[in-house]
């Protein structure tokens, strides 16, 4: 979860917010292509690794990872609790992985991609759930993972409004904001050990993960749960931020309109909210958000 301190865009802006007509039929023709900048709340982190780059960061080892590592494989551990429980469980993923994720595009649609095909956490995943003991364990614990990751903003450690983190760079650089922890959630909750199918969903400023509620254990779920339907299949929404029973939004969100939700491919969930979201980012001189993934 966010700590108090967190430079999170929260929308707020100076002036009138009015649009104009000119400005609202620009916005009109976007579609689900603006949604790519909206895709989560502006924040997040490269960690050490980034800043010194990967050569010399390979050389004298990243947080958690043994001094005597080589550049072929990054190894580290994460903590997670479930059932009042805290443990220790280790990770290993290839350095050209890590290299990889550095070099794709950091957007919401290549970040999922990435989350579908990250093998290399079926070991992590898998222990996750031994560590757990049970499916249900195993879901609060993938979650206490990625809601231990300290928050930082994208734009205090990249220079850009929103970087949307690949997996491997989240788990090595030991944090990032709520996109990169959603993208992390899904990609462990799709590898063999839980097998579910995931996506990611979209609140004003914010980014959670999507489960479909056949595939999470039976109990787990929230009574009432909020869910969306995509392509006839029901998806409950999981916090990454915060380890609330899937269903539930975290405590420093709350209840807000959910924009779309991405599953390989984007769905508008409610469009007046999208119009409304792209008209602030313009006023705020972000256009740039919006319009460079037409």
């Amino acid at each position: 979860m966010a700590p108090e301190t967190s430079r999170r865009d929260d929308g707020h802006r100076d002036g009138s917010n009015a649009a104009d007509p000119t400005r609202r039929r620009l916005l009109g023709g976007l579609g689900a292509a603006v949604l790519g900048g909206l895709g989560g709340c502006v924040g997040g982190v490269l960690g050490s690794v980034s800043d010194r780059g990967f050569d010399e960061a390979c050389a004298v080892g990243v947080p958690g990872q043994s001094s005597t590592e080589s550049c072929r494989t990054i190894r580290g551990s994460v903590e997670v609790t479930f059932d009042h429980v805290v443990t220790t469980v280790p990770y290993a993923l290839p350095a050209t992985a890590y290299r990889a994720a550095r070099d794709r595009d950091p957007t919401v649609p290549d970040a999922a991609a990435a989350a579908q095909t990250a093998d290399f956490l079926d070991a992590l995943a898998a222990r996750l759930l031994d560590r757990a003991g049970s499916p249900v364990a195993g879901v609060r614990a993938a979650q206490s993972l990625t809601a231990s990751l300290p928050y930082a903003t994208d734009a205090a450690s990249t220079g850009q409004r929103e970087y949307v983190r690949h997996p491997a760079e989240t788990l090595v650089d030991g944090e990032g904001d709520c996109d990169d922890k959603a993208v992390l959630l899904s990609a462990l909750l799709s590898r063999p050990a839980f097998d579910c199918r995931t996506g990611l969903v979209m609140p004003r400023n914010h980014c959670a993960t999507l489960v479909a509620r056949d595939d999470l254990p039976a109990g787990l779920v929230a009574p009432a749960p909020l869910s969306v339907t995509l392509d006839g299949t029901a998806f409950v929404y999981v916090e990454g931020v915060q380890p609330v029973v899937p269903g539930e939004y975290a405590s420093e969100y709350g209840e807000r309109p959910l924009l779309a939700a991405y599953r390989e491919q984007w769905y508008v969930i409610d469009e007046e909210a999208v119009l409304s979201a792209a008209v602030t980012a313009l006023d705020r001189g972000t256009a740039a958000i919006v319009t460079r993934y037409l």
